[in-house]
């Protein structure tokens, strides 16, 4: 990409201020803030819509290459401790990807002055020691000679005797079976003196060259320790059983225990020295260690199982790139999505954040809540290459191109990857941070798995569709994001008359659906116009707020975790769903996810008995009785405005016995498949022509003090907004729903 940058705040009010930083390959570029409106360029829509806005930040901007340096390690800062002569470093370790060229496990290691020391896997995918001697003295090292076994735990030692001159390695797998054994001890000679010292921090996962990491680790890492002497054979089988812990020994350096402060940066050295460390980049914490039993699925239950690290070449919290301008938000700032546009004479990037109004200082009576938390979870997603889906499509005759464009390119090149993604060794992505690009929260984003591998507008280019539709039938609104109701909640909320969604408020905060709650008892009104809605458990890093965690399992998802690491790290409670948490969405909002499809026919809705009902009288002003709702074209997802992912109405999940079902579409085809997470069995009825649980369901409830939800249950709803100019029975419902809610009118 030419240009490219992100911001530090995604959201903001009057008086904070927002950071921009920016790569540019050109000499100079040019900054311009807009209003965003619509930026789906569809010809059958409405077309873009970006107003300039006068900022002191615009203007002209000198341009600089600034680089993503992805990979986690654990660093401790030098210390006289770790200038050893004799060593001994051992620790437990599972490589997920020992054939990929050298890597460090712990190294004290630099690599343009061949001097320090570590243990590392080389480029044979064996276990080494080495000993650099400096000033051009070379760098001794001894290979095992015996490759690693990816996704196996080793016991591993490298042993260097400075007074007799030799080195010794130990590689000692914890399950041995015949005929694939890759045990190995091996010894030889060495320079006697000891390695020459250097000022490079020591590296867990990594080492130094040139002043940055390299030779980035992929897997788990166990409670790893130095000895500032020789060990003997006999001294080391006995750590090996014992768990690789040593204590009390006079000549310990250091012995990092990982079975501690799971949420922090933190790693802590439990040696007298206290050489603590921290981690770089959100290593995966919480995740089983060597001696994991099967008895505790929760690492606070059994924190000494759990005191290993998962490391990765492509983790990334934070690109670190320097700040190119700033912005402000003035007092008199209205509230709604802006953007700055950066530019060179060929190319350009958006950069999008959202202002609120003062806190306690509502605008309107309308707040449209951007689902920030679920661009998070996208954040740079590959699902076009991700094998899951990939398998899927292909299984359907369908075949993406991807990468093709240059953001695709860039995210592939610069391993960015959001939670829908693997890492390079396969494993899951649960973190997310907005400290880096994210290339799809742009206001013209187009998703290329939808419309046909074409690419079609979903997350915020699909959400502006209803912010076009609201500034085009004079709905006054405020805009919020999901950060301001986790850290806000009910006092937020309850400034406004009504609520509305966007089309895929997925990843919710267990602070955000208690707020919901609140706002909802106390006569606050919500439209759920959406599909797929309050589905993941999501937590928000108390340490790092810009950070979001999701362990998937037992749900609809891109790739599924171990059930014994699915408790998260940042906040200790278990993942998965929220349905299996007591927080179904239905008990909320009447409906919860059942389907997914996205590529083939989707529906319309009709009219079911309930809509007759007085109660519901306002929501079909102008509605024939036997009127298709949706039966045309969409923006984004072909015909039909019930698709791409659907929620239905389910008492045993918690609807309520009140509510009343207005209107289903249930004339799916085979491409939509009934949720995972509800399949007791294999079996071939699980699709849109199958089962009469793929379906989308439109209900109305009322909650007390006059609160209300109405649920469209649709991610497609809002697509179809704009047919017509407008003029369409989607258009005329969630305009009669809006227009109720936001009254002081007491519903029927």
């Amino acid at each position: 990409m030419e240009i490219v940058g992100y911001s530090d705040k995604w959201g903001a009010q009057p008086g904070e201020t927002i950071r921009f930083m920016v790569s540019c390959r050109k000499p100079g570029y040019s900054a311009q803030l807009v209003r965003v409106i619509n930026g789906d360029d569809h010809p059958r829509g409405p077309g873009t819509k970006m107003e300039m806005v006068e900022s002191p930040a615009n203007g002209e901007y000198p341009g600089r290459v600034q680089e993503l340096t992805p990979g986690s390690y654990a660093a401790a800062p030098d210390h006289p401790r770790l200038a050893v002569g004799s060593f001994t470093i051992q620790a437990w370790i599972y490589p997920t990807t020992p054939d990929q060229g050298l890597q460090g496990v712990v190294t004290k290691w630099d690599e343009d002055e061949g001097a320090g020391y570590g243990l590392f896997i080389d480029e044979e995918g064996a276990l080494s020691v080495r000993v650099g001697h400096g000033g051009g003295k070379g760098v001794e090292a001894l290979g095992s000679g015996v490759p690693l076994q990816a996704a196996k735990w080793y016991f591993a030692a490298g042993v260097y005797d400075a007074e007799e001159g030799s080195l010794r390695l130990y590689q000692r797998p914890l399950d041995r079976w015949p005929l694939m054994d890759t045990a190995a001890e091996t010894s030889g000679p060495a320079t006697p003196g000891g390695p020459a010292e250097n000022g490079a921090d020591l590296v867990i996962a990594g080492y130094r060259r040139g002043g940055k990491p390299a030779g980035l680790y992929n897997g788990k890492i166990d409670n790893p320790v130095i000895l500032g002497r020789a060990a003997g054979a006999e001294e080391i089988a006995r750590w090996r059983e014992n768990g690789a812990r040593v204590s009390g020994d006079p000549d310990l350096a250091a012995a990092w225990d990982f079975g501690r402060d799971f949420a922090a940066t933190a790693v802590t050295d439990t040696s007298p020295n206290g050489l603590h460390g921290k981690v770089v980049n959100m290593p995966t914490r919480a995740v089983t260690g060597h001696n994991w039993t099967g008895r505790a699925v929760d690492f606070k239950h059994a924190p000494e199982q759990y005191a290993a690290i998962r490391f990765n070449n492509d983790d990334l919290e934070d690109a670190g790139w320097e700040v190119d301008f700033e912005y402000t938000i003035p007092e008199d700032l209205k509230s709604a999505v802006y953007a700055f546009r950066v530019s060179t004479e060929d190319a350009e990037d958006y950069l999008p954040f959202a202002v609120r109004p003062k806190t306690g200082a509502p605008t309107a009576r309308i707040a449209f809540l951007l689902s920030t938390y679920t661009y998070m979870a996208y954040a740079n997603e590959h699902l076009a290459n991700n094998p899951v889906l990939v398998e899927y499509m292909e299984g359907k005759g369908r075949k993406i191109d991807f990468p093709l464009l240059p953001a695709e390119h860039y995210m592939v090149d610069n391993k960015l990857g959001g939670l829908y993604d693997l890492h390079t060794d396969g494993s899951g992505i649960c973190y997310s941070s907005i400290l880096k690009p994210v290339l799809n929260f742009r206001p013209n984003n187009k998703q290329r798995t939808l419309g046909a591998g074409l690419g079609a507008p979903a997350l915020l280019s699909a959400d502006l569709h209803e912010i076009d539709w609201m500034e085009s039938r004079g709905f006054e609104h405020d805009v919020i994001t999901d950060e301001d109701v986790h850290f806000d909640g009910a006092d937020l909320l309850s400034g406004y008359k009504v609520v509305v969604t966007s089309t895929h408020p997925e990843y919710w905060t267990e602070d955000m659906l208690a707020a919901l709650e609140v706002y909802l008892n106390g006569g606050g009104r919500f439209m759920y116009l959406g599909g797929n809605g309050l589905y993941w458990v999501t937590s928000v890093d108390p340490e790092r707020p810009h950070v979001i965690e999701v362990r998937r399992w037992n749900g609809t998802g891109s790739w599924r975790t171990e059930h014994e690491e699915s408790h998260h790290s940042t906040t200790g409670e278990p993942g998965g769903l929220w349905r299996f948490r007591n927080r179904a969405p239905q008990k909320l909002v009447g409906v919860g996810m059942t389907a997914q499809g996205g590529n083939g026919v989707n529906a319309a809705y009709h009219r079911l008995p309930d809509s007759f009902d007085p109660r519901a009288a306002f929501v079909f002003e102008g509605i024939g009785d036997d009127e298709a709702i949706g039966d045309f074209d969409t923006l984004n997802l072909g015909w039909g405005v019930a698709g791409y992912e659907v929620d239905r109405l389910d008492h045993d999940l918690g609807t309520p016995a009140h509510a009343l079902l207005l209107a289903s579409a249930t004339e799916f085809d085979d491409t939509f498949h009934h949720v995972v997470e509800e399949v007791m069995h294999m079996n071939s009825e699980q699709t849109g022509t199958t089962n009469d649980l793929v379906r989308a369901d439109m209900v109305l409830f009322e909650y007390p003090n006059g609160g209300a939800v109405f649920s469209t249950g649709s991610i497609a709803w809002s697509a179809g907004l704009s047919h017509n100019g407008y003029d369409n029975n989607v258009s005329r419902i969630t305009g009669n729903v809006l227009r109720k809610f936001a009254s002081d009118d007491p519903l029927p």
